[in-house]
């Protein structure tokens, strides 16, 4: 059953959860290529304000679609290679995009991510009920690739990003994981081409924003098959141990399956990006200016009233006074 839309925001740089329907149901269309269903009145996304900068920021989920295995990246120490290379073995693989500089979406995917590997990494029911337990661990299993974002990425923040999840993972799941969770960066620093290539590939629209410079991005999990092809979107910053398991299974199947979670992007409202926001607020500050005048004009009304009845006063009594005396 489909999720209500979400809006929420933490931290300093907030974010726009979108619903995305379950297993059964999905926002973007049946993997079955079935007719999509009719939305439920409860299930409307809402669009961020005019003043968002990032309008486009979101998933059009490509299920089927094959990465480019031609495009060329650097490992995060340096090494050339093609995501090809990156992909041979045989191993299904998770795909993200990230950065090091994210103001905090990047790192809580991750931090999600890295706190559900080791109980996917320990033994747990199997996706298929006729076979026994089974584990998935990365580097043996599977492979985790990262894409950067940021053409102008260094090798040192691309290593010190890695060894901060890496050392995340329990130290038996540590090794294999060391050699199975690639971070690529540009080929040449500063040229975005390739990573483009990539998200235009599964369907991962991202944009940067100069006046924060920062890159407004959607937070997804994409599994792909042993051959790259896209086998479903899992969103969100949290991930339950069983849907990473099963998405693990159907990728080395290479079978799609629905998307699952939340899509979350990053949120900046900037209240000066327009001109009707500017106006709005030069109303607020007008109405503000108008309703400190009003109340000044009440209390020195009040004040001056006051003023005249105790000199009536004063002036009664000072006239009463000689009549008293004998």
């Amino acid at each position: 059953m489909a999720s209500s839309s979400i809006i929420a925001v933490a931290g300093l740089c907030g974010v726009v959860a979108l619903s995305i329907a379950g297993p059964a149901t999905r926002a973007h269309g049946a993997t079955d290529g079935s007719a999509k269903a009719a939305p439920a009145p409860d299930d409307e996304i809402l669009a961020p304000p005019p003043t968002y900068q990032a309008n486009d920021v979101t998933v059009v989920e490509q299920v089927g679609a094959r990465v480019p295995l031609d495009a060329r990246f650097r490992t995060q120490d340096g090494a050339p290679v093609t995501l090809g290379d990156v992909l041979r073995g045989g191993l299904p693989a998770i795909l993200t995009f990230n950065y090091s500089d994210c103001p905090m979406l990047c790192s809580v995917q991750l931090n999600g991510l890295t706190a559900a590997l080791p109980k996917v990494g320990t033994r747990g029911a199997s996706p298929d009920p006729s076979k026994g337990d089974v584990l998935f661990r990365a580097g043996a299993q599977f492979r985790i690739v990262t894409i950067d974002l940021e053409p102008g990425e260094s090798l040192e923040k691309a290593q010190q990003m890695r060894e901060r999840y890496l050392a995340r993972l329990p130290e038996d799941q540590r090794a294999a994981a060391r050699a199975g969770w690639t971070f690529l960066v540009a080929a040449t620093p500063g040229d975005g081409s390739q990573i483009q290539r990539v998200a235009d590939a599964v369907g991962f629209h991202y944009t940067y924003v100069k006046d924060r410079a920062e890159w407004a991005h959607p937070a997804s999990l994409i599994f792909l098959s042993a051959a790259g092809a896209v086998t479903r979107y899992v969103y969100g910053i949290e991930f339950d141990p069983a849907v990473l398991r099963e998405s693990i299974y159907k990728a080395g199947l290479a079978e799609a399956s629905a998307a699952v979670g939340f899509m979350i992007r990053c949120y900046h409202y900037d209240p000066g990006a327009n001109s009707h926001a500017r106006a709005g607020v030069l109303a607020l500050r007008v109405g503000a200016a108008g309703f400190v005048i009003l109340l000044l004009a009440v209390m020195g009304g009040l004040h001056l009233a006051r003023r005249s009845k105790r000199l009536s006063a004063e002036a009664s009594g000072a006239a009463a006074e000689p009549n008293g005396v004998t």
